[in-house]
């Protein structure tokens, strides 16, 4: 009798070293920024850490060029999306409409049915191709966040669509993140002084 063995315990070995590697360079980094601050090693490992994380963001950046592009293809071989119609069967599942009231107000309106199934075919076989424009390409991440959390509300998937909102990110501006950072930064220093305020105010003297 044959014996079927898991294609993963080959590809184990080789998919631990390529997890465990960056791993690896983030403790030697590290290591290195603590013991040796002026060291050469501490340049390589920088070059390194920089390599690494470059070829990170490109990896993910590809990866969900792949998902939307994908998705709208496939979409545009299905004859409820080139209708239009295909939100109005979603809105009506019972599985996907958490808010019958909101659902049932969506649907009611075949305009509003019609433009956003055309959108966000549009915008999912868009996106790839504006990458190369940067206006373009934030005017469409806006929207296409703003389509993310309202599937979550109104379709019920609270898990999808925040990964696909963290995901659309790596596309965003360095300047937006790094300001945006800023001020979460600067948000969470006043909320940890506030509660120590509310805290010396509390205790008796």
């Amino acid at each position: 009798m044959a014996v079927l063995v898991p294609l993963t315990s080959y590809a184990a070995p080789g998919w631990s070293l390529v997890f465990w590697t960056p791993w690896a360079v983030q403790g030697l980094w590290y290591a290195a920024d603590l013991w040796f601050p002026r060291h050469e090693a501490r340049a390589v490992l920088d070059a390194a850490a920089s390599m690494l994380h470059n070829g990170a963001m490109v990896v993910i950046a590809a990866q969900v060029c792949l998902i939307y592009a994908t998705a709208g293809w496939y979409k545009i071989q299905g004859s409820r999306w080139q209708e239009g119609s295909a939100l109005h069967y979603a809105l009506h599942l019972d599985y996907f409409t958490p808010w019958p009231a909101l659902s049932g107000l969506l649907a009611g309106s075949t305009l509003m049915i019609l433009a956003l199934t055309y959108l966000t075919v549009m915008a999912q076989v868009a996106f790839p191709f504006t990458l190369a424009n940067r206006t373009v390409k934030n005017v469409l991440l806006a929207v296409m966040t703003a389509e993310h959390l309202g599937i979550a509300v109104v379709l019920s998937i609270p898990f999808l669509s925040p990964a696909m909102v963290v995901c659309d990110a790596v596309f965003l501006p360095t300047a937006f993140l790094l300001e945006l950072g800023a001020r979460c930064g600067r948000l969470a220093e006043r909320l940890r002084a506030l509660t120590a305020r509310e805290v010396r105010t509390s205790v008796p003297v």
